[in-house]
């Protein structure tokens, strides 16, 4: 079987890695044949900073996407765009988890879209040293343009794979970038079993700030009021997100450093604050 008559390839910018990051942007194209219909290309509010190692590499700033929309309102929109098309990444299974974390912040529904995958293709095809999207970009001599923006990166990866299609003719199937994983396959695995874990899920729930102790790396022990919003499991890891009230941002934190919990259903309601842009 050939390429799908109409797909989406797409790319997202975060402030880390899945499932913890957040989205700050998403790009993408939709294609009919060899030809691009539509695009689709949105910054992000991630409610919290980015780090500046991240920014260094993405170029997107605190000030860049504070009047943006979170993910609770550009997701829906971006999968509405996208309706039943296959999903084309170059390392889909990045982009595919960090849209399902985003859809597990907010309750979306994910449908069931095929992701397929240019570095799957490219690792069984190209067989070379380096399978990085601007590597190939650089030695298959294809258009030069930005790297590291959604958009721009979409658009390198479908230029890979025309590329690949031309190089490889029938050998190109979209078998090679299968990735056998529809997009809602794509969900976050439940966090370990603890002492604390019942008692957060209640709060989440029940939508209850909660008192937590915890501890950080350096042995320091403090105590900070918290909303709870998701729990998840991550490099051997449990998580939790919550909104810290005193910072006025979502952080993370891991469960085996959450010492104590307690309910505080009278607190005072509290909402993520805008990063103040600089």
């Amino acid at each position: 079987m050939g390429l799908p008559r109409e797909f989406v390839v797409f790319d997202t910018e975060t402030t880390g890695m899945p499932p913890g990051a957040r989205l700050v942007e998403i790009g993408a194209l939709k294609v009919r044949g060899q030809h691009v219909v539509d695009r689709f290309e949105a910054l992000v509010y991630p409610e919290c900073p980015i780090p500046p190692a991240v920014i260094r590499i993405h170029g997107i700033q605190d000030r860049d996407v504070n009047d943006a929309e979170t993910a609770e309102t550009v997701l829906p929109a971006f999968l509405k765009w996208v309706g039943k098309a296959p999903l084309v990444g170059h390392n889909v299974r990045f982009d595919a988890t960090m849209l399902a974390a985003e859809a597990a912040r907010y309750g979306v529904s994910l449908s069931d879209n095929a992701t397929l995958c240019t570095l799957k293709a490219s690792r069984r095809l190209l067989k070379r040293r380096s399978h990085a999207l601007q590597t190939l970009v650089e030695e298959l001599g294809l258009p030069a343009a930005a790297h590291h923006r959604a958009l721009a990166d979409a658009e390198h990866t479908l230029n890979l794979m025309f590329k690949m299609e031309m190089m490889f003719g029938k050998e190109f199937r979209t078998s090679s970038m299968s990735t056998g994983i529809a997009l809602n396959a794509h969900t976050l695995e439940p966090p370990a079993a603890g002492p604390q874990t019942d008692i957060l899920q209640q709060a989440i729930s029940q939508g209850i700030p909660v008192q937590i102790t915890y501890r950080l790396r350096a042995g320091n022990v403090f105590r900070t009021l918290v909303s709870p919003r998701l729990l998840y499991r991550s490099s051997r890891q449990s998580w939790m997100e919550a909104l810290c009230h005193e910072a006025g941002f979502y952080k993370s934190y891991r469960l085996d450093r959450v010492l104590g919990v307690q309910a505080e259903p009278d607190a005072p309601p509290a909402s993520p604050r805008r990063i103040r842009a600089i």
